[in-house]
């Protein structure tokens, strides 16, 4: 990236940033005059996200998801809101969140907590500025889908990434966001820090549930022990994925509503249909339209929000809070439903009801929930206690006998009906996830992705450990002690599983919290000696330092990252893959057509580094918006030729269950047997499946599969 790309990226975040944040500001001062501080600040997160995915899939629906589009409409909007949405004063009917005086020991613990996870989530971001995006999931669909947005400027069309799953259905809030920074910026360097901003909102979204109620220190380490697990912190930090921004919306919309609920003028623990409703649906809608599974908890804590309405008014509270969460996630159910019959294609019976969708030719693997070995003490030994002890570290009994016992004594003691309701909601969440597809994935017997899969359980989880200090069992006194010593341990028994200090990428983390957490507190700390520039809040000032700080740090940092990036992706021995990934940093402006379902869970890669590779991968479509391998050498000839690409790559079929064992797929043959095609990455000379990348400078002769026996049609890990 030249200087002159890397500055004019610079001008387009820069741009919509503030216009997206002017614009949200001024909705919450004339909508929400009363909040103050920190949970206003966590309004006017939810509103310029809300604000910037429904403005670029307003754009996408017409296919115009590009800079300028996107940079003058969201300029057309602040415009508007300077015109129109003119602050006010709080009035007598208005909330006002109770806002008690934090003390100076609270702050410093919440701040060594938010610094401590900070630089791990560092120390692991670095990895992929070393070496690029290689999260399996990532490279696999969240990055791909976002690549394809925005090369294409749309979000009506559904992207194949593989012949084994149904992704193309899933929601993907999260990869618009990536998409919008590739749009912006041509290139995906920004990605590389999205999470840590989820990070940093969750992380706020955990210090508000506790502030109405005295205890924010508490309720935001609560969300640094989850943060700090090794089920995020090895998989999140400089990824694609997006549990981390599902589990914070969920945070996000509990925090506005209790925050609500604790305000006058209704009765304590009541809410009413407004606009800190509308706000909270809002981030609801834009978790579930992030990830399927955050649909439990969402569907819960809407119930729970309903449950606790003002009687008389919970028939305009649900239109209030649909309607806003219909806005914020409600796009790809309503695309699924068009095209499939079915808003989540993946669930095609409910009891005796049967529902549309596609049938799926090939399995990857059995999607077991953990509910199918709950009584095998087998399993229990050989994968859910070590799965646990890696993904929440040693004193995960230690954690779910807190989470347990302190929802219970939520639900009997906390203030107000929506608190004590949330509680149940969190346990009902946690329930939710013993029945969740693919929790314990594997064949039967050998549920070897339970312990990746624990992520499944952060939204319920995160939602758990952030309520438990709300019970009014630890209002004050030794209990209130207590509790922030044990979650002091937690955080120190989950973060030992990735210890920072011996992190390879712990400088880069410890900058990254100086920079963001050390910086901005220091300013808040001396926030009467330093007032402010221009009324602007002195935590502001510092947060401000510290992203101009940033930009100067980002230049040789984008450098250095597209240097090295996809330099080493994986071993040879592994799939095949790094030498076409080597191949393919240096091509552009090209369409690739990937045949062979290693290569389309791995195909992140093919993009290019300035992501203007066409990728496609080559099946047939099905009823209901499936979309199934081709078993056919002739139809595979023709589907390649209507393609048209200039580069073909042939792979095995991924093994699932044993991955260093991948099984032999037709299409290497069927590209062998045709004389069009010359070998442009020569495989490794002893790979007994190799992958290969064709030239295609004519089409493919169909009638060259004539020349093959019957038995060399099929279809790999058919059902």
């Amino acid at each position: 990236m030249s200087f002159a790309e890397f500055s004019a990226g610079l001008v387009h975040i820069t741009l919509v940033a503030c216009f997206t944040g002017f614009t949200a500001w001024r909705l919450r001062s004339r909508l929400l005059p009363g909040w103050s501080g920190s949970p206003a600040r966590l309004v006017e997160a939810v509103a310029a996200i809300g604000l910037l995915l429904l403005a670029a899939e307003l754009l996408g629906l017409f296919g115009q998801l590009k800079v300028f589009p996107l940079v003058i409409l969201l300029g057309l909007v602040a415009v508007a809101s300077w015109l129109w949405l003119m602050p006010r004063p709080a009035g007598p009917g208005d909330s006002v969140p109770p806002s008690p005086a934090v003390s100076t020991g609270a702050q410093v613990l919440a701040f060594l907590a938010a610094f401590a996870v900070f630089a791990q989530w560092g120390a692991f971001t670095s990895y992929n500025l070393d070496h690029g995006i290689t999260n399996f999931d990532s490279v696999w669909y969240h990055m791909p889908f976002a690549a394809e947005i925005a090369r294409s400027g749309s979000v009506t069309a559904f992207f194949h990434t593989e012949t084994v799953f149904l992704n193309w259905f899933y929601p993907q809030n999260s990869e618009l966001v990536h998409a919008v920074g590739m749009v912006l910026t041509d290139r995906d360097f920004v990605s590389i820090f999205i999470n840590l901003g989820w990070l940093a909102f969750g992380l706020l979204a955990g210090w508000c549930v506790g502030r109405p109620y005295d205890r924010p220190h508490l309720t935001m380490l609560g969300v640094a022990v989850l943060m700090a697990t090794h089920t995020l912190v090895v998989r999140e930090p400089g990824t694609g994925k997006n549990d981390i921004m599902a589990a914070a919306l969920i945070l996000a919309a509990v925090a506005i509503m209790l925050n609500r609920s604790a305000s006058r003028p209704d009765p304590p623990g009541r809410v009413s249909p407004d606009w800190a409703m509308a706000f909270g649906g809002l981030a609801v809608g834009l978790a579930a339209g992030t990830k399927v599974t955050a649909l439990a908890p969402a569907f819960l804590v809407t119930c729970a929000v309903i449950y606790a309405t003002v009687p008389g008014r919970r028939l305009k509270a649900t239109g209030v809070w649909f309607g806003a969460a219909f806005a914020g996630g409600g796009w790809w159910y309503l695309r699924n439903l068009v095209a499939a019959g079915n808003p989540l294609p993946q669930i095609t019976k409910i009891g005796p009801i049967d529902l549309p969708g596609p049938d799926r030719l090939q399995i990857g693997r059995p999607d077991f929930p953990v509910a199918h070995y709950l009584t095998d003490t087998g399993v229990w030994k050989d994968y859910f206690m070590p799965g646990l002890d890696q993904g929440f570290g040693s004193v995960w009994p230690l954690l779910f006998a807190l989470v347990l016992g302190g929802l219970f004594l939520v639900m009997l003691t906390a203030h107000g009906r929506l608190t004590r309701t949330h509680g149940a909601v969190a346990l009902l969440a946690i329930l939710a996830y013993l029945v969740t597809p693919l929790s314990a994935a594997g064949p039967e017997g050998d549920p070897s992705a339970f312990a990746i899969n624990l992520r499944f359980l952060i939204p319920a989880l995160g939602l758990a450990v952030v309520l438990i200090p709300l019970s009014s069992w630890f209002d004050r006194g030794w209990r209130r002690t207590a509790l922030g010593l044990i979650l002091v341990v937690l955080f120190i028994g989950t973060s030992a599983t990735d210890p920072l200090l011996s992190a390879p990428g712990r400088n880069f983390g410890l900058m990254v919290a100086m920079l963001f957490v050390a910086l901005p507190f220091i300013f808040w700390l001396g926030r009467e000696r330093f007032p402010g520039v221009s009324s602007v809040p002195s935590l502001a000032v510092g947060v401000g330092l510290a992203l101009l700080v940033f930009v100067f740090l980002a230049w040789p940092l984008q450098k250095s990252y597209f240097d090295s990036r996809y330099r080493d992706f994986e071993q040879e021995e592994s799939s095949g893959l790094a030498q076409p990934y080597r191949w393919a940093d240096g091509i552009s402006d090209s369409r690739i057509a990937l045949a062979g379902t290693t290569a389309g869970f791995k195909q992140y890669g093919f993009f290019g580094p300035d992501l203007s590779n066409e990728v496609v991968y080559v099946g047939r479509n099905a009823p209901h918006g499936g979309f199934e391998a081709i078993g056919n050498c002739e139809e595979f000839a023709r589907t390649v030729n209507e393609i048209d690409p200039d580069y073909l790559v042939t792979s095995p079929f991924l093994n699932f269950n044993e991955y260093e064992d991948p099984i032999r797929s037709p299409e290497t043959l069927w590209a062998l047997n045709d004389r069009s095609l010359q070998v442009e990455v020569q495989p490794i000379l002893d790979a007994d499946r190799p992958v290969i990348v064709w030239k295609v400078d004519e089409p493919m002769d169909p009638e060259r599969c004539r020349a093959l026996e019957p038995e060399d049609d099929y279809i790999p890990g058919l059902k």
